[in-house]
């Protein structure tokens, strides 16, 4: 198992690595990978100190995990923000913490678009009084929300973060919650995720 895993990790970055667009990366598989990762990190620390080769044998296994992650998310992160800049979403599948640096993004951009337009037209202050608006109210933002498929049963209904009631749910039930309340099931299976067709490829 823990060569598998490894072999999974350095298959998902190299995919990430040779293709243009963005690879599909669940919520899931990601948190199995950091799981990992913790894994090699504490067997390292349970390694008896006679025992130098399986020390240097993990703490290069670290290494390599902790270069093939990073660069495997910063890499995608790239992809993501080229993405939202092009107003196109990316044709891989998102972890949740992605989702939102590209709907956050887009968000951005698209007033940034309003403000070159009204530039343009010769009318740029009224962008210009909404951005400092905005930056200046310290509002929450939205509450975003996911469409999401239970893979197991949530028995007890739950408070969102909206407030909210939720639930139960039985498996294969759709719902659409909070994506602050999906994160944590999204990462141990409880949920899938389902993306909806939103602009163009």
């Amino acid at each position: 198992m823990p060569d598998e895993m490894y072999e999974r990790v350095m298959e998902t970055w190299m995919a990430e690595v040779q293709h243009e667009n963005l690879q599909d990366l669940g919520d899931l598989r990601l948190n199995e990978m950091a799981r990992y990762l913790s894994s090699v990190r504490h067997a390292l620390t349970e390694t008896e100190s006679n025992n130098e080769l399986q020390a240097e044998l993990y703490t290069q296994e670290i290494l390599n995990l902790e270069f093939m992650l990073k660069d495997m998310l910063m890499l995608r992160r790239r992809k993501i923000v080229k993405a939202a800049i092009e107003q196109m979403r990316p044709l891989g599948s998102m972890v949740l913490s992605e989702e939102d640096l590209f709907n956050r993004f887009s968000r951005e951009i698209e007033k940034h678009l309003g403000f070159v337009e009204e530039t343009i037209a010769g009318t740029p202050q009224a962008t210009i009084k909404k951005m400092k608006d905005d930056m200046q109210s310290g509002e929450p933002q939205e509450t975003d929300y996911i469409l999401v498929r239970f893979l197991r049963p949530i028995e007890d209904a739950f408070l969102g973060i909206d407030e909210a009631t939720y639930g139960p749910f039985k498996k294969e039930d759709l719902a659409t919650i909070p994506a602050a309340n999906a994160k944590a099931w999204l990462e141990n299976g409880t949920v899938v995720r389902l993306t909806t067709e939103k602009g163009g490829h």
